[in-house]
């Protein structure tokens, strides 16, 4: 593999000149690859983002040294950014193959990687990429001040190519005022006098830059130079604010404010690394500590919690499992509507009576396959539920009487909330009921002395039918069916006791949550025949606000109360508080621990974490709260009828993008009962969460994490899209305080959005 020497370049000219080259009708066909060498340089140096004046050539030849016609070859770029062209060729009659090279936009090494086809051997081709002409001079800080009791700072003068590379040609330092300030050829400015501003300008090669240098003197605004300062009232929210200066003045004591940044990317995977500053802050009042918090937040008290993780495996297995059989499912739907006569004839046909025994799998961890068959009994029958009781249940359980109240709770409460929110399930086995199957085997997926309990659930699977003709899944129970947990007085199962009192509510609340997701998953499924099921942080958040519409119901109050601890003096509504919306609030207080890195949106399609479930439900109810008056129930129909998922879901039924009210939904997770006055566009209009948290157990304090500023200390914060940061801080009265807000020691991209309030 060395290059081929001008010399034997020449003589192989000759020799074909004398003697065909290359091979005619009669030649014997081309020897495998043997070897491959350079016919150009190795190594060559040119400007970064530039095509090499020399091209790339090979030649590929075979044991005897003659050329390889036809043989494959590939330039790959192994190093830098650059490119090869063409990237994949054959070689010509005379084995060679040639291509340009352009440099990668970084200056330093670029190389590239020759191979041919069947050959182990490769070239590699070595060019360093230099920078290009000064295209601009670029210095930091764009804005500098020299306080009172300081006399030097450093300015960085940098001067770039067109791609951003460092030149060699250095920015030499002018000052436009020489009377104000002195700048040395490496940036460091020492001050002459005080009381004035100046530019100091950086020049390389006919492009320049400045920056403005403001020397305060003894009683000068420390914002002089950068901001006007302004007033706000207590309550006032400034949006749009801009992250090379913002001035603050308070006008009274003990005067509290917030910095709020948010992160507008749609790419909730995304990161963002920001310097924050304050300088002329003074120090946080004690007055509001109680209300945040940044330690881990415990339960008040040691109520068990559904079992997220058995949920996030169900869910998991519907997502892999569904969309391969959807589409045969849906053609037996179509077939067996058209052949079964309609209702009521049929729903009362398919029926069963009281006392009929039912052969049901309920196995929850195997979608389709090994079927866990249970018997059951038909024990109580209401106009909407089918009460079914495992004939093998721990004794001491529900009487049929108490299944019949059951039944009709489902009747009354969270049949009629569900249907009406977000429309009718399908009804695959034509009995216009659904039907509670009430289980040992939901008890079995507990296991022995578990904190999070399996409380029940809903599988997609049995909205399939068994046949292979359709959706070929053997283990479905082919009706809309929910499974769930049963007294267990004595601990049989897995040691675990469970009271009728603990299952009656757990039961109320799960089978609100699940119906939603009945709802969601057979409406898409055989009504709207939406292309894609919904994205699991969506449908988990209306799950969530199906609980939250139970409470309502039950407690026979309405949303945009505002609701506080005083709330929970009433039996019946803490009753339903804990039946229906505490596990909302938990999740919502492991979102506040949490703020800058987890949102409502979800990273991908199947996040569905505590935090993200808690944000997800707040900024729907946020959204309800403030749609026009009798529109709520339009909004979740919608959204459950939708034929889109996600964002897109979200963006259509809104009529616009939702940036700017997740926006409006971060700052108001702040605002809201912490500010007098403020705009009620960022207040939750339903819940006093620092009051109702507390009272209704969910956790001691409110529990949002904040960062306090300190005077002249920069704080870094890192922040994912669609979340923010709170960051709390004091001005003395009659003074001022500047913020500053950079990141990477530049200006905010534009999908930074700062806001500003004063809460105090």
């Amino acid at each position: 593999m060395l290059l081929r020497s001008p010399a034997r370049w020449s003589i192989l000219a000759l020799s074909c000149f004398a003697v065909a080259c290359g091979g005619d009708a009669t030649s014997p066909p081309a020897a495998p690859p043997a070897a491959v060498e350079a016919l150009t340089e190795l190594t060559q140096s040119g400007e970064a983002g530039a095509q090499l004046p020399g091209a790339l050539s090979v030649e590929v030849t075979d044991a005897a040294g003659k050329p390889v016609p036809n043989a494959a070859v590939t330039f790959a770029v192994t190093s830098g950014n650059g490119a090869a062209n063409p990237h994949v060729l054959t070689t010509n009659s005379n084995g060679q193959a040639t291509a340009s090279w352009t440099l990668g936009t970084i200056a330093g090494l670029n190389e590239i990687t020759v191979s041919v086809a069947g050959l182990a051997d490769q070239l590699r081709y070595g060019a360093t990429g230099a920078p290009g002409p000064v295209s601009r001079v670029t210095m930091t800080p764009a804005r500098t001040r020299v306080l009172v009791g300081e006399s030097t700072t450093v300015i960085t003068a940098r001067s770039v190519d067109v791609y951003g590379n460092v030149t060699a040609s250095a920015p030499s330092f002018t000052v436009r005022d020489p009377t104000l300030v002195s700048v040395d050829a490496n940036g460091n400015v020492q001050v002459l006098r005080r009381g004035a501003a100046t530019y100091v300008v950086a020049t390389a090669d006919g492009q320049s830059d400045s920056t403005l240098v403001t020397v305060l003197d003894v009683g000068q605004s420390i914002c002089t130079g950068v901001a006007s300062p302004v007033d706000l009232a207590v309550g006032q929210v400034v949006t749009d604010v801009s992250g090379d200066g913002y001035c603050v003045h308070a006008s009274a004591t003990n005067a509290e404010y917030a910095l709020i940044p948010y992160f507008d990317s749609n790419t909730p995977a995304e990161r963002i690394q920001l310097a924050v500053t304050g300088q002329g802050l003074a120090a946080l009042g004690s007055a509001s500590a109680s209300l945040f918090d940044r330690r881990p937040i415990a339960p008040v008290s040691p109520r068990l919690s559904p079992d997220q993780r058995f949920e996030n495996t169900l869910r998991a297995q519907e997502r892999r499992e569904m969309p391969s059989r959807v589409a045969g499912a849906r053609a037996w739907y179509r077939a067996q509507r058209t052949a079964v006569p309609t209702r009521p004839s049929a729903t009362l046909a398919a029926t069963p009576a009281i006392g009929t025994l039912l052969h049901l799998n309920a196995n929850g961890t195997d979608f389709c396959d090994n079927p866990d068959v249970r018997t059951g009994r038909v024990v109580a029958i209401t106009d909407g539920a089918i009460v079914v009781a495992d004939t093998a249940n721990p004794p001491g359980g529900f009487t049929d009487a108490e299944y019949q109240s059951i039944g009709v709770t489902f009747d009354t409460l969270v049949n009629p909330v569900d249907t009406t929110a977000f429309g009718a399930p399908s009804d695959i086995d034509h009995n216009g009921h659904v039907i509670l199957f009430f289980t040992r085997a939901v008890n079995e997926l507990t296991s022995p002395g578990a904190a999070s309990v399996v409380l029940g659930f809903f599988y997609q699977r049995d909205l399939l039918p068994k046949t292979s003709a359709g959706g070929n899944c053997p283990g479905s129970n082919v009706g809309e069916i929910f499974y769930l947990l049963v007294p267990d007085t004595g601990g049989v199962v897995n040691s675990n006791k469970r009271s009728k009192g603990q299952v009656v509510s757990f039961t109320n609340g799960t089978v609100a949550h699940e119906y939603e997701h009945l709802i969601n998953a057979s409406r898409r499924m055989y009504v709207s025949d939406a292309p894609v099921f919904e994205e699991k942080w969506l449908d988990e958040g209306l799950a969530h606000t199906a609980e939250e519409l139970n409470f309502f119901r039950a407690t026979g109050t309405s949303p945009r109360a505002n609701f506080d601890a005083s709330a929970f003096a009433d039996p019946r509504f803490a009753d339903a508080f804990a039946t229906f919306e505490l596990n909302n609030f938990k999740r919502y207080v492991s979102y506040l621990q949490t703020p800058e890195l987890q949102g409502p949106i979800g990273v991908d399609a199947t996040d569905d974490d505590l935090p993200t479930r808690g944000a997800i439900w707040s900024l729907l109810r946020y959204v309800a709260d403030h749609q026009a008056a009798g529109t709520e129930q339009q909004l979740w129909h919608a959204l459950v009828n939708s034929t889109t998922s996600g964002i897109a879901n979200l963006t259509q039924v809104l009529g616009q993008a939702p940036n700017a009210l997740l926006r409006d939904w971060v700052i108001s997770v702040y605002v809201d009962d912490n500010a007098a006055g403020a705009d009620p566009r960022y207040q939750q209009l339903s819940w006093n969460m620092r009051s109702a948290i507390p009272a209704g157990g969910a956790a001691a304090v409110f529990g949002l994490a904040t960062r306090p500023l300190m005077d002249d200390v920069t704080s870094s914060v890192l922040l994912a899209g669609g979340s923010g940061s709170f960051m709390r801080f004091a001005v003395a009265d009659g003074q001022d305080a500047l913020l500053t807000v950079t990141a990477a020691n530049q200006s905010l991209p534009a999908a930074v959005q700062l806001a500003v309030v004063r809460v105090r």
